[in-house]
């Protein structure tokens, strides 16, 4: 009986160690089992916002992609709007050279008249009156020099060899003078667009006799019909030769089918050409630089 108790007691001792060590077991389980279970949900979570960065990366890969697109496009239709303004800016800077040179050549020329018509009005011996056929002819010439301001005319007197040199020559000058008083008080034309000298006494040819015919060819005014040079087209064309007296009209009227007349407006109207094609010019570049530098949204 004495030796059964001693058993009983380490037996007793080995289950209550047993139900200790399981106990300890089944708790370091249980913890194990949370320790792992919170890892999976942190992993789960870290894979979800992983996934979610991934979706918004393809987003933004996809609206990246979409932008690139759009940029071709405009990259495209700046290529088409560059080629446009520079033809633009061709042609314009074409037409500024071309309004330049007819500038500076209507500038040199300003001063330069070329010869459009000549016509002679006879008057009768010892008389500075115009006569009828006279008149005509000079309302004529003033309808000319009132359809260009700057076209001018020049004025010759003479008389028949009759006589003192002194009398034929203030004779000749007053037959000038009644041509510049007939355009001056009837049509109004100014005092620039005349110029005048009084030749004196026409002078003979030699053997020539002084019939009727010569000494009334003799008393007259010689009138010249001088223009300037319409345009630089003209001089490259050289043009200088006498008109009849029917297309000369006609002629000062429109001095050249299609070309105004050099006028102290047409200079202006071709400085502000000039001033037109280079604004247009640079607005084109200033356009097309706004477009190249605009920011994208």
């Amino acid at each position: 009986m004495m030796r059964s108790r001693p058993l009983l007691i380490v037996g007793l001792s080995i289950f209550t160690a047993a139900c200790a060590t399981k106990s300890f077991v089944r708790d370091q389980v249980r913890a194990t089992d949370v320790k792992l279970t919170r890892e999976v949900e942190s992993q789960d979570s870290r894979l979800r916002e992983t996934a979610d960065r991934a979706a918004a990366s393809r987003q933004a890969i996809d609206a990246t992609d979409q932008r690139l697109q759009g940029l071709d496009a405009r990259v495209g239709q700046l290529d088409t709007a560059t080629s446009d303004a520079q033809t633009l800016a061709d042609l314009a800077a074409k037409d500024a050279r071309d309004a330049e040179a007819r500038l500076s050549q209507r500038i040199a020329d300003r001063n330069k008249y070329r010869l459009v018509e000549t016509r002679v009005i006879y008057f009768d011996s010892g008389r500075a009156d115009i006569l009828a056929a006279g008149v005509s002819d000079l309302d004529e010439v003033a309808k000319a020099l009132r359809a260009d301001p700057n076209a001018l005319v020049e004025l010759q007197g003479f008389a028949d060899p009759r006589g003192s040199d002194r009398y034929n020559d203030e004779l000749a000058r007053d037959r000038v003078e009644a041509v510049i008083r007939h355009l001056v008080q009837r049509h109004g034309i100014e005092l620039r667009q005349i110029r005048s000298i009084a030749m004196g006494k026409v002078t003979l040819a030699s053997g020539e006799k002084p019939s009727n015919e010569v000494l009334a060819n003799s008393r007259r005014v010689e009138i010249r019909l001088r223009a300037p040079w319409s345009s630089w087209e003209d001089t490259q064309a050289g043009i200088d030769e006498e008109v009849p007296w029917p297309a000369a009209s006609a002629t000062l009227a429109e001095p050249s089918k299609g070309l105004a007349p050099q006028t102290d407006q047409d200079l202006r109207d071709d400085a502000d050409a000039v001033s037109r094609f280079t604004s247009l010019f640079d607005a084109l570049l200033d356009s097309l630089l706004r477009e190249v530098k605009r920011p994208e949204h």
